[in-house]
């Protein structure tokens, strides 16, 4: 059940259940909490706020060291820790695809850009000609004239 004695000062044994003492479990937990907490902002990826709860569920084992509480707590973790998994494969794969995609894109817009380039040099040299040489001097170069 409940185990107050644990908020107490006194230096009893150690709740066999629990992986760290109180205070150690508690900032633990509360640092978790803060960096899950933060990663999720920042990336928005749902397997980080799996994690958080998954971390901060261990806290029960502090208050309630009855069996069935402690295994329905290890029940939940293992759960939890393959549901971030999952989470976290999809996401990667899906963040796979979207560089790919930007890749493609990028690719696209690279290409474009040299042929749009190709067209401006050949439109450059058409009007060097024209102003340098004339346009009748190039158009009728080979043509055949009647002066022979």
């Amino acid at each position: 059940m409940f185990d107050i004695t644990l908020f107490a000062g006194k230096s009893g044994m150690q709740n066999v259940y629990a992986p760290l003492p109180f205070v150690a479990h508690l900032v633990f937990c509360a640092l978790a909490t803060l960096l899950y907490a933060v990663l999720f902002n920042r990336r928005g990826k749902k397997h980080y706020l799996v994690l958080m709860i998954a971390i901060d569920l261990t806290l029960m084992t502090q208050f309630w060291t009855d069996e069935l509480v402690i295994f329905a707590v290890g029940f939940a973790e293992v759960v939890m820790l393959i549901i971030a998994g999952v989470l976290a494969y999809k996401s990667s794969k899906e963040d796979k695809e979207l560089a790919e995609k930007r890749k493609q894109e990028a690719r696209i817009r690279r290409m474009e850009r040299e042929q749009r380039m190709q067209s401006e040099k050949l439109f450059v040299k058409q009007e060097y000609i024209d102003k340098n040489f004339g346009k009748g001097i190039v158009d009728h170069a080979f043509d055949e004239d009647d002066d022979e």
